[in-house]
């Protein structure tokens, strides 16, 4: 890193880089993170697009580029999460298996410098470009609503996509609702719990709610797209749970 006069900064050319996920969502080195309360389908969410990175298929209605996507999933024991995974693909004839890498772990701190040393071993065995986390809590060792432990999670995370040159999609939990007289009040990207430097960090925030619990519809919406030129409305989306 070094000053760079006027001249110099606009005659830089940036390298060619296409959009993983179309109308600004999540370009290389960016950062997205995926919230919602608890069930609702933030995991299969999380399946369905990589494997839709993986086979560069339309994500929603979004474009995506094909990429080497890499999947670490602590939430799910690995037996569960390899039904999912199976359903998932018989149920929409999709193995992109050159393309996509899973990491089933039980304890993986991203926040201390073992945990980041074995990203480093995935992401150079993979060739990763895209990293998705599910989720966040489990590989936070501080607090996640103290601002400097979350701040020692994203600059490890930082320093990750600038030596890697990846992409990074988080999954994580929504906080307590804020009800003012009886309503319910749409903190937008700040109701994804903990410290406000998640929302300050990621480059896009996607929020999923279900209409009622148990149901199999959810919203979609997008209440922070710093890379966007457009705003993006909020997405109903039906899910088939036989695939």
């Amino acid at each position: 890193m070094k000053p760079e006069s006027l001249q110099e900064f606009l005659a830089w050319k940036a390298p060619y880089t296409s959009e993983l996920i179309g109308n600004g969502i999540l370009i290389p080195q960016s950062k997205a993170i995926i919230f919602g309360p608890y069930k609702s389908w933030k995991s299969m969410t999380a399946i369905d697009l990589t494997f839709k990175l993986a086979s560069g298929k339309p994500w929603l209605g979004f474009k995506t580029t094909l990429s080497i996507v890499l999947m670490i999933q602590l939430e799910i024991p690995k037996t569960a999460y390899q039904d999912r995974v199976n359903k998932y693909v018989l149920g929409n004839k999709l193995n992109p298996s050159t393309n996509l890498f899973f990491v089933t772990a039980r304890n993986l701190k991203l926040d201390k410098g073992w945990g980041i040393s074995m990203l480093d071993q995935w992401i150079t065995e993979t060739q990763a470009q895209v990293v998705i986390i599910d989720p966040i809590f489990k590989v936070i060792s501080g607090r996640l609503t103290d601002e400097y432990d979350v701040r020692q999670f994203t600059d490890r995370m930082d320093e990750t996509i600038d030596k890697h040159k990846v992409s990074l999609i988080l999954i994580h939990h929504e906080g307590k609702d804020w009800v003012v007289e009886g309503e319910r009040y749409d903190r937008g990207a700040d109701a994804a719990f903990g410290s406000a430097v998640f929302g300050w960090w990621c480059d896009s925030s996607i929020e999923l709610r279900t209409e009622s619990e148990g149901s199999n519809l959810f919203i979609m919406s997008f209440p922070l797209l710093r890379l966007a030129e457009e705003d993006i409305k909020p997405i109903r989306v039906e899910v088939n749970r036989s695939n």
